[in-house]
Formats: structure tokens, sequence, C-alpha cells
């Protein structure tokens, strides 16, 4: 309590209570003594019938509270003498006056009532004093008990374990923060709900532990349960649950007698889902090494620190016959007992690996010599945790070495090559563990990826839309508005530029996370660096010097054209930006190969032949941080106002998505090299340079071009667009429409068609679908998304085409034109043919009739390319009989497994009469015999209803 809320009387106990120096106590004894005595001469005065030594009394009980009984004692006699001696000098020479009866009176009453005074004053005192030093304890133990019970409280919230309470219905008292987060429900929702209603899957587990708690007040530790929490519904987690009792007294009250009542019980939960991850984890890595031990033809063993074998495989026991688990020195030839034993306690002892040559008994009772050996694996600590160990049979090497004689060194080296085999498991088992480390790290990179991917792609079709819908009235209203209207012009370009550099930004981001469109073609890296080298020397400035290396002979790579030339082009911006000062700038290429070794270290690529793209640099060069982050989005060491941070992201986006790899090489200080490793172009056979064929009539001025497009302003504008470009436009929201419009007798040209539709069939199916009607159409496809764009693979014609969204109207208009310009193709002729010449021949006889070829000289080779990339535009296959790996007849057999509705002319020097009974009858097979001639081919190409003319 409080000295403010005990009133007046907290002043006066604190001065009766409080130690204090003796010469303060004098002193306020003197003062006692002074009012006592002043006192008592004013009320003599006034009150002459008052016994004057009243007031007396109250000081002696005064002085003898405050001061203790000692100094009491003394003001007492004090007092009692000045009474004695006043009433001596009152009656100055008379007789004594004490003697007097009525003055002795006086005095004895006197001294009796301040003995009284003073013998109350020591109790009183000592009481006030006992109880003083009663009520700060209590206060000490009150304030202990706060600080107890904020403690207990604080441990109880913010315990990084789950508490619960449960009365003895079973229903939630109180629950920590730790636990609401496990089960995610809010702390407020528990008290007064029972497990049943909150944690069903975890109930029936949860509640006997309670139930025995309540029923025998013991406590339950340890408690392995498992379920799912509305935190997760569907996320199975496992928990090690406690229990306790919280006593009360019962109605006996705490006498000795009084029995304790369970008022509550406490739960304590502790999520072990990690650990139980964690222990099944180890229990598959010693499930493999278990599995590698017994597997591995020797006898394999470990031991415990000191020596003590615990674990022998299978050969072990097979050889020894041992089912007791003996120790393996048990089996030791006597001779080799003593020697063996000191040597492995030396090791033990060292911490030296273990090598010993000895003899072990067979379970026939034979001796075999084998290689001992044990190395020690080590602890963080460097403490030795286990010893591996083999037994080799040597035996063999043994006896050649006591028969021939063999020298130390041959010995030494079979006997090395022999015992590495143990230590290259170990090695294994620790490169699996390394392995796990490296993929972990590689799914943590796919996913933020993926999160990228998935936020950019999500949007990025009707963005892209959005952003053509923008761009192509833009450019509509720009050629509609006068020439003198400057500024409304102005305007307009403004709007243009900024839909342009949106639409930028979207492809990078789309590059990044591998979903861009890309428009893969065969490409020779020199040209295309030729042909950009002269545009950065201008571009870059006076300061760079510009320099070129190319490779001789250099691979070809099918790779995107003009996202290559953007990927070279912002790897020189970075390089310029790097060097300041002004520097050089180096483009190289060369072939590469990349072999398993380089491939397993890297992830994401595959071992091949590759062209490789240098671009080097002369500036300050990368720290290790900035080297480790630079291809992340939107990471830049620029100010905010002078880059996005998507440069470096793009190209490695557009690298990755067109199956290549790319490399940073930099030091602080010593410039920059990026490489670029592009797939090397396997070459299919077809021809490279085929001979300009004439264009369809009317392509290069008009034609009927089909428009289908699920999004109403892109497809009116698409419409509007090639309507001005002087095209007959058929138009259709979705597929059903425009198989409906070739239905009503529609035969465009050119089917240009999203590759997203909607609902129903998509544009890649359309395309199939529209193809199968009208062989010789052209399709374009638009998408903003490379997951559309990669649907195409292996779906396309040879004349597909892809336009990218967002598009400008030059751009639709000026591919729309580049694809009708295209000489028409008929497809593609599978020739197999083992005999160089009659190839040749046949090869010129189908590229005359418009076929692109390709040559096959044995019949597996065949049946891989019909299997390829170039199947879908397959439409032919020429067949010679004899090949030298199979028969013609059982390549036809098996195309017509791959593509059951494929053409094929069988070609036989042995006449045709044994395969007319199998393949005659067949409309789509025709059988031509050797030698044949230009006039034979077209006749076969003609019974499959293939039209050619005459030469």
């Amino acid at each position: 309590m409080e000295q403010s809320s005990r009133g007046l009387a907290g002043p006066f106990l604190e001065i009766i209570s409080r130690q204090r120096p003796l010469g303060w106590r004098l002193g306020f004894a003197a003062i006692v003594v002074a009012v006592a005595i002043l006192l008592r001469t004013t009320v003599a005065l006034s009150q002459p019938d008052l016994a004057p030594f009243m007031v007396h009394i109250g000081a002696i009980f005064t002085a003898t509270l405050v001061c203790g009984g000692r100094i009491g004692l003394g003001v007492a006699a004090v007092l009692i003498a000045g009474e004695a001696g006043l009433a001596v000098l009152s009656h100055g020479e008379k007789a004594n006056p004490l003697a007097a009866g009525p003055a002795r009176s006086t005095l004895v009453s006197f001294g009796v009532s301040g003995f009284v005074a003073l013998v109350m004053g020591i109790t009183l005192g000592a009481g006030l004093r006992r109880l003083e030093a009663a009520r700060g304890r209590l206060a000490a133990a009150v304030a202990q008990q706060d600080v107890t019970v904020a403690t207990l409280e604080a441990l109880l919230d913010h315990a990084p374990v789950g508490f619960a309470f449960f009365d003895r219905q079973l229903r939630f008292v109180r629950v920590n923060e730790m636990l609401a987060r496990m089960d995610g429900i809010p702390v407020s929702s528990h008290p007064g709900r029972s497990l049943t209603d909150l944690l069903p899957q975890l109930s029936e587990a949860l509640t006997p532990g309670i139930a025995r708690v309540v029923q025998t007040g013991g406590v339950i530790a340890g408690v392995e349960v498992e379920g799912a929490t509305p935190a997760a519904p569907a996320v199975w987690r496992h928990f090690l649950a406690s229990y306790f009792p919280v006593r009360t007294q019962g109605p006996g009250g705490d006498g000795p007698g009084a029995v304790p009542d369970i008022g509550l019980v406490g739960m304590i939960v502790v999520e072990i889902t990690e650990r139980k991850k964690a222990e099944r984890d180890i229990a598959e890595s010693e499930r493999r090494y278990r599995l590698l031990a017994e597997a591995l033809p020797k006898m394999v063993w470990t031991s415990t620190p000191d020596g003590t074998g615990d674990y022998y495989n299978r050969h072990w026991t097979e050889f020894t016959g041992d089912r007791a688990g003996r120790e393996w020195h048990a089996f030791l030839h006597p001779d080799d007992l003593r020697p063996a034993t000191e040597a492995w306690q030396a090791s033990l002892s060292s911490g030296n690996p273990f090598t010993r040559e000895c003899r072990l008994r067979a379970a026939d009772g034979s001796y075999r010599w084998f290689l001992c050996r044990a190395l020690p694996v080590r602890d963080e600590t460097g403490r030795i945790d286990r010893w591996y160990g083999s037994c080799t049979d040597i035996s063999e090497i043994v006896a050649a070495r006591e028969a021939l004689a063999r020298t130390n060194e041959d010995l030494e080296r079979l006997a090395a090559a022999r015992t590495t085999e143990l230590a290259r498991a170990n090695e294994r088992l620790k490169q699996e563990m390394a392995d796990r480390l490296k993929a972990e790290a590689q799914l943590r990179q796919a996913q933020k990826m993926e999160a990228v991917g998935q936020l950019t792609g999500g949007i990025a079709h009707d963005f892209n839309n959005l952003l053509t819908v923008i761009i192509g009235n833009l450019e509509a209203a720009e050629r509609r508005v006068a020439p003198e209207a400057t500024e409304i012009r102005r305007f307009l370009d403004y709007g243009r530029q900024g839909a342009l550099r949106a639409a930028t930004l979207t492809q990078r981001l789309l590059a990044f996370s591998r979903r861009q469109p890309l428009d893969p073609r065969p490409t020779d890296v020199n040209r295309l660096v030729l042909a950009m080298s002269q545009m950065l020397r201008s571009a870059l400035g006076e300061r760079m010097n510009v320099e070129t290396r190319l490779a001789d002979a250099l691979w070809r790579t099918e790779i995107d054209h003009n996202q290559l030339e953007n990927a070279i082009l912002n790897l020189a911006v970075n390089a310029r930006d790097a060097m300041p000062a002004g520097g050089t700038l180096t483009i190289e290429t060369a072939n590469a190969y990349l072999d398993e070794a380089y491939c397993a270290e890297h992830e994401d690529i595959a071992p091949g032949h590759y062209v490789a793209v240098s671009v080097s640099d002369t500036g300050i060069g990368m720290t290790q941080d900035v080297r480790a982050r630079a291809f992340e989005p939107f990471f830049t060491t620029k100010g905010p106002r002078d880059g996005t941070g998507l440069g470096l992201s793009q190209v490695y986006g557009f690298v990755k998505q067109s199956g290549g790899h790319v490399m940073i090489y930099s030091a602080r200080g010593e410039g920059t090299t990026v490489k670029l490793y592009l797939r090397r172009l396997v070459e299919t056979g077809l021809a490279e340079n085929t001979p300009p064929r004439p264009a369809r009539k009317g392509a290069g001025a008009t034609a009927s071009v089909m428009v289908v497009e699920d999004d109403p302003q892109l497809r009116a504008l698409s419409v509007s667009i090639l309507r001005e470009a002087g095209h007959d436009v058929i138009e259709a929201k979705d597929a059903a429409g425009a198989l409906g419009r070739l239905d009503d007798g529609a035969r465009p040209d050119l089917l240009f068609t999203d590759v997203r539709l909607g609902e129903g069939m998509d544009g890649t199916a359309l395309a199939e679908e529209v193809r199968r009607r009208l062989a010789n159409i052209r399709v374009l496809f638009t998408t903003a998304y490379a997951k559309n764009a990669r649907a195409l693979a292996g779906r396309s014609g040879p004349q597909d085409r892809l336009l990218a969204k967002p598009f400008s109207q030059a751009e639709l208009v000026g591919k729309v034109k580049d694809i009708l310009d295209e000489p028409a193709k008929r497809g593609v002729v599978l020739l197999v043919e083992d005999e160089p010449f009659v190839a040749l021949v046949a090869r010129q006889i189908l590229e005359d009739h418009g076929f692109e070829v390709i040559v096959a000289s044995h019949g597996q080779a065949a049946l891989e390319h019909a299997r390829g990339p170039a199947a879908p535009g397959i439409v032919l296959a020429v067949v010679d009989v004899g090949l030298p790996d199979m028969r013609g007849d059982d390549v036809v057999r098996a195309l017509a497994g791959i593509r059951p509705d494929l053409p094929v002319i069988i070609a036989t020097g042995y006449g045709t009469s044994e395969l007319e009974g199998e393949f005659g009858a067949s409309a789509r097979i025709a059988l031509m015999g050797k030698p044949y001639d230009g006039a034979t081919l077209r006749e076969g190409l003609r019974r499959l209803g293939f039209e050619v003319s005459e030469e």
C-alpha cells in the first residue's frame, strides 16, 4: 500500500517505523521536552487546578513511540527531575516540600503515569514497526507477484510454441497467438468452443489426452498428432502435444487435509512438420546408402568412433556365415590378429585412415586374403563421427604376387585402385546432398521466374490487344488529320510513341519469363553481326571503338532474327555505359561444344554444338554480387531515370527460350564479356537455295483475306487496315464463324487468325481444318504470348507465319504482302534412296514441280524424319525397296503406322509383281519400276492425285 493511500496516518507511521540516526532521535526528544516544558508552564498559569505533569505524560509517550524506549526513559527522568526541582524552588527555604503529603503524592502519580506512558510507547512502537515491516513485505510480495504474472503473460503471448487451456468440459478457455497462427483461427474465436467445433480433423487425436489429464491429474508429454487445420486445409501437418493439469484447492480450503482439484488442463503444441520431413529425408537417404552398400561387390562395414562395428553388409554375412554380429577381428587369421588389431587401435587413436592386408576366415573354415581399409568421417567440430570400412578380396592378387614376384609398385597401384571404391561411394553420397541443394536453389530460381512469367503472361494477351487497337487508331487518326494541324499531329505522335514504349516493356517482361512470341528462322550470325557493326559504330559514338572477330565456317543457328539483333544491341548499350570515358567493344563469333561436365554445372542446358556470340568491353567490370543478380528483372546499377533493369533479363529470357545458354565473365576493373550460346541448326536436308518460283497470281496486289479475331475492336481495326490496303476481307469472330463462311463458298488466299479464340477451336486447330479444305491457303498467326506461340510448333505448315502483338498498321500490311509474295510451296517430299545419282535426278524432278525434298539414304533415317520437326510438312514419300539397313516395303509399313494418310511411291528394280498383292489395291500407294525417268515419276504423282504439268 502506498503512503498516499493511508491518509494522515501515512506520514506518522513513516516517522515511527523508519530507523533514524541517534542524533536525529536525541534532537527530536529535546524538542519534545522543550515543547512539554513550555506547555506545562502555560497550563499551570491558565489552569492552576489541572495537574501540570499531565502534559509531560504525552511527551514521554511521544518520545518513546518515535525514539525508542531508552530515549523515552531518559525523557521521563528529565521531566520528573524537572518537576521535583520546580517543587523545591517554588517553596524556597521552607521545609522540604517533597516530604509533604500532597507534593509527594503528585510526584508518585506522575512517576506511575510516566512509567505507564513509557511502557505503552514501547509496546505500541514495536507493534507499529512490526506492522509496517509486514506491510512492506506484503507490498514486495504483491509487486513480485505482479512481475511474475506479467512474465507469465508475456511468456504465454510470445512463446514460440502454442499454448491452450481447457475447462473440465473440454472447451477452450484461452489460447496464445502462436496456437492461433497454427490453426488459422483468431484468438478471440476460441474461448467457449470445443475441439470438435474448431478443429474436427485433430479433435479425435487431441481430446483423449485432455480427458485423461482431467481424470488422473497426471502429465502427458510428447503425443504426436497429425492432420489439417483451417490455416491450410489441404496441407497435412504434424504436431507434438503435451498436457498438464492446472490445480486449484477443493472445498476443504488449503488446510492439511485439502484435496487439490483440476481446474484447467493446459496443452503445449509444437509443430514438427519440418522435422518429420527431415526425418523422412534422412530415412530415405539412409535407405539409399544401405542399398548402395549392399550393391557394392565387396564387404562393407561401419563402426562407431570407438571402433565398435555396427553394420556389416550381406557380402560379409555370406562370406563369414556370421549371424551373431561378432566383430570383424574375430575372423582374423591367428598370425594376423595382433598386428591388425594394433594397427586398428592406432588408427582409432590418431584418426588416420586404416589400411591392412589380412586373412579372414570364410564360413567353410578356409582363409582368404583381404585388403581391409577404413576412412574416418568427421563432424563440423572435427571429431570423428563414424568409420566407413571395406574388405576387398585380394586372394588372387596375393597369389599372383607370390607366384610371379610382382614388384611392390604393381601391388600398391592395384590395391589403391581396388580400395578407392568405398571412397567413391562415399563421394557419391556427398554429391547427392550437393545435387539436392543445387536442385533446391534451381527450384527457387525457377519459381521466381515462373512468378514473373505468370504475372506478365496473364495480362499479355488482353493488354497487347488493347495496345494494338490504340496504336492502330492513332495511326488512322494521323492519316485523317490535315497536314497543317501540326499540334494535333504532335499529340497523336506522343500517344503512339507511349503505346509503343508500353508494348516494348511488355515484350521485355515476356522475354525474361520466356513467354514472348518468337519467329525462329535459319540465321547466319556472321552476316547479322556484319550488318549491325556499322550501325553500332554510328550509334555508340566516336569514343567507342567497335571491333568484330568472325569465325570462318561458322555454323548456322535457328533463331528469331530481330530478337537476336535486340539482344546484341542491349549488350552494346550496356557496354557503352560501362565505358563512360570510351573504350573498345568487341563482338566475336565462334563454333563451340558444351560437354556434359559443363552442362551439369549449369541449369537448363543440354550438351551439344552451339554458335557462340561474345560481346566484350574494356569497361569498369562488375562485382561478384552485381554479376550474380545481373539477369534479375528490374535490377540495375543505374539511376532510377537511366534504365528499367530489363535489358539483361530480356537477353537472358530470349536466349533461354531459344534453347541456348548465356554467361557473364567479369571482374571489377577488368571489363565484361557476355557470351550467348545459340543452338546449332541441324540441317534437315531441305533445299537451302531453292530456285525462286513465280508468286501466285495477284498476290503482290490484292487478295482475299479471312480475319478471325474474338476481340471486336481489334477485329474491326484489322479489317479496316486490310481493306485500305486493297484486299477483299472476310471477317469472323471465332472458328465456327470462319468455317461457316467456307461452307458458304468463301475461298480466301490468306487466313489471318489469333491463336487464342476463346470458346471452341483455337487458331491452330482452325488453320489445320482450313488447310485440309484449301490445301494452298497461307496462314498468318498473331499472338502476344509465347505459350500460344509454342502451340504452333509441329502444327503449322511450311508457309505459316507469326505476327506478334501489338502490331502497327504498317507491320500488318507488310507481313501480309510478304506472305502473299512468297512463291507457293507444295509441301515436302521424303525421298528414301541410297544411290546418290538416282537421288540427285529424282530430287531435281520433284523440285521442278514445286516440292521441297528431304533425302534419306537409310530406312531408319527416313522414319526419324517422319517423326521429327519436318513431319507436318511432308506430303509424299518416295521409297526405294533396296536400302542398306532394311527393306523399303518395311519402311512403307512403318510409315503407315506413323502417317496412315501419307501417299507413297514405291520404286523397285526387282519388278512390281511381288508388291502388287499387298500394296496394289491401296489408293495411297503407287508402284514404280526402276530405272525411271521424269515421265514415270510424274505418272506416279498423278496416280496419287498430285497435279503436275508435262515438261
